[in-house]
């Protein structure tokens, strides 16, 4: 009879069994919330990147400073809302160009970072205006990728911005379904 009971541990055992499924999705949903969040990119400020409506998955692990961690050149950020220079309800979606110690300049439509000229992933350069700063410290240089749009209300100019502004990383777009992956 022991053994019997050293196998069928009776109702309450499978009932911790039924249970576990559902706690362990529970627990893995409280993760994922904490970890991650969804992302609608409102505007055409990071087209042709990032098109208007396209849900991203971003990184809310991310806490930039100088004494921590630096974002890497060409990577995509979400600022926080109150960086706009009107009221808006949305965040900010912007590529780092430059970061501590590196010299930005743009001039005669084409920007250079430490003398080279910064082409992003997709192949798009330039942008209007004339800038000529070195970053110390906890700044960062930040621009949109649709630089004509640039001073879009939603997604002002950004230019200088301190890197403890960022609030999380674009990890990948999940909408719509046919571009489906990573976001460069």
């Amino acid at each position: 009879m022991a053994e019997y009971r050293l196998f069928n541990r009776g109702d309450a055992g499978s009932g911790r069994r039924r249970r576990s499924p559902y706690m362990t999705a529970a627990a893995l949903a409280i993760v994922l919330f904490l970890v991650v969040a969804p992302e609608v990119n409102e505007g055409p400020a990071m087209d042709p990147t990032i098109k208007d409506g396209q849900v991203l998955v971003t990184s809310k692990l991310t806490h930039y400073s100088i004494k921590r961690k630096v974002p890497e050149q060409g990577k995509l950020v979400i600022l926080d809302k109150v960086l706009s220079l009107e009221a808006s309800d949305d965040n900010i979606i912007a590529r780092v160009i430059g970061t501590d110690g590196d010299h930005v300049v743009i001039k005669d439509g084409l920007v250079t970072v430490n003398g080279e000229e910064y082409v992003t992933p997709g192949g798009i350069r330039g942008a209007e205006g004339d800038v000529d700063v070195t970053l110390e410290g906890n700044e960062v240089f930040l621009l949109c990728d649709n630089r004509e749009e640039m001073l879009d209300s939603r997604n002002p100019k950004l230019g200088v911005v301190d890197m403890r502004k960022i609030k999380g990383n674009v990890l990948l777009r999940i909408w719509p379904l046919s571009k489906l992956g990573k976001v460069k």
